[in-house]
């Protein structure tokens, strides 16, 4: 059931605009919000807080490792200080910590940063609106395949610049710069020099219909696929078309990928459809939907072609919280099962299979090629059912348990693998 007022929270905070919230029923930080220095010129301050608590019998399926158990905290506060419609400037400041992890990532821990610093210059434009944004800066271009990589401790940022031009149903955004690599001291993140990141995506609004097309380019000195470590330059097209069309919702997307890995020439492809149909009116107001999930994996490891299809900045929960599956070398369906038996709490449960697409590569958790797990002949992976509960007691505090269970397949068996469970808690304030 929707609030009476929409929450006035974004996942990427700079996003956020509370100046047309109504006093009554605002949500606990509406008192920091808009403060104003001097005439045309005010702050706001925000934070957020996230801990979670994991449990994983069975890392990268068991495969050379054995149960862990971590908690990962996140502490974040902002300023917003705008001008007007004219000038901006935001920073963010972090702290993440990841406790007791056997096989840490490269996310868990930065132990006091800069999170995002960046400002803004907006004019308007030949009918619409340009603003020019140069800095640190998250930067989510859809939920599957440009993202901030929410699921681990420290959110994925760029040093960039971005250029935005927004006009009527148009929207159009151009960047270029390099992703930031976490360090664990005290303010000394970098832009990561051996990466570069260009790209243009336009969008278009069609009524409760959205059309985004897009080029990407991903220049890597080091990248690491079907075993092999090597230069990558990655350009990746693709088109995403997403809406309702009344009780129905869709959302569909193709990644086409061109370059090079090494000496070999990279010719990979993605694809997604997912489908559902509401029932609000129905008791638990149900959501019922199916999902198709595609990512090249490379049928030759020996010949000239690269065909491990492998996004630039990809959001690993589309497959699940457990880390367990990748875009990579991927076929996944899966069924999919909603719930909101009252107000602020949902559910939902996710039964899917999991296939490699080409026996010849490798299964892939995250990133990361499972070793021993490329040849054979089968090319089933496993069977996962996922529950994940949402309860929201305010518009500041979300609790989320999530529970998964894995039956890997035979072959895999034998090759040391072993079915997987995985649950976490976690706990998120902001203000």
């Amino acid at each position: 059931m929707a609030h009476a007022q929409t929450s006035p929270f974004r996942p990427e905070r700079f996003d956020e605009d509370w100046s047309t919230l109504a006093p009554d029923g605002a949500p606990y930080g509406a008192q920091f919000k808009n403060i104003e220095i001097i005439d045309g010129v005010d702050v706001s301050f925000g934070g957020d807080a996230r801990w979670r608590y994991s449990m994983l019998d069975a890392p990268r399926l068991g495969i050379g490792t054995e149960q862990d158990s971590w908690i990962l905290q996140r502490l974040l506060l902002h300023a917003d200080l705008r001008f007007e419609d004219n000038a901006r400037i935001f920073v963010q400041l972090g702290a993440h910590d990841g406790i007791d992890r056997e096989l840490p990532a490269s996310t868990d821990d930065d132990e006091f940063d800069v999170q995002q610093a960046f400002f803004d210059l907006s004019a308007p434009l030949a009918g619409g609106r340009v603003t020019f944004r140069a800095g640190r800066q998250e930067l989510s271009l859809g939920p599957r395949f440009v993202t901030t990589r929410d699921s681990g401790n420290v959110r994925q940022r760029h040093d960039l610049a971005r250029l935005i031009y927004e006009r009527g149903h148009w929207r159009a955004d151009i960047f270029g710069g390099s992703p930031v690599s976490s360090d664990q001291g005290a303010f000394d993140d970098q832009a990561d020099e051996s990466q570069d990141l260009y790209g243009l995506r336009l969008q278009r609004a069609l009524g409760p219909a959205s059309l985004d097309v897009y080029a990407y380019e991903l220049d890597r000195d080091t990248a690491t696929l079907t075993g092999v470590t090597a230069n990558d330059d990655r350009i990746s097209l693709g088109a995403r078309f997403s809406g309702r069309a009344g009780e129905f919702d869709y959302d569909s997307e193709v990644m086409v990928q061109r370059g090079s890995f090494g000496g070999q020439d990279i010719r990979a492809v993605g694809s997604m459809l997912d489908i559902g149909r509401r029932f609000p009116e129905s008791p638990l107001s149900p959501r019922i939907g199916a999902r198709f999930t595609y990512g090249s994996g490379d049928s030759d490891l020996s010949d000239s072609s690269q065909g491990t299809f492998a996004p630039p900045f990809p959001n690993s929960q589309w497959f699940g919280q457990n880390g367990l599956a990748s875009y990579s070398n991927t076929i996944e369906t899966a069924a999919l099962f909603g719930l909101a038996p009252v107000e602020d709490v949902s559910l939902n449960i996710k039964v899917s299979s999991l296939w490699r697409a080409e026996t010849a590569d490798y299964v892939y958790a995250g990133s990361t090629a499972l070793t021993g797990t490329s040849s054979g002949e089968e090319t089933y992976v496993g069977t996962s059912a996922a529950f994940s509960l949402n309860w929201r007691p305010n518009e500041n505090v979300s609790i989320n348990p999530y529970v998964s269970y894995v039956a890997v397949g035979d072959e895999l068996t034998t090759r040391g693998a072993h079915d997987v469970t995985y649950a976490h808690l976690t706990v998120t304030l902001r203000f």
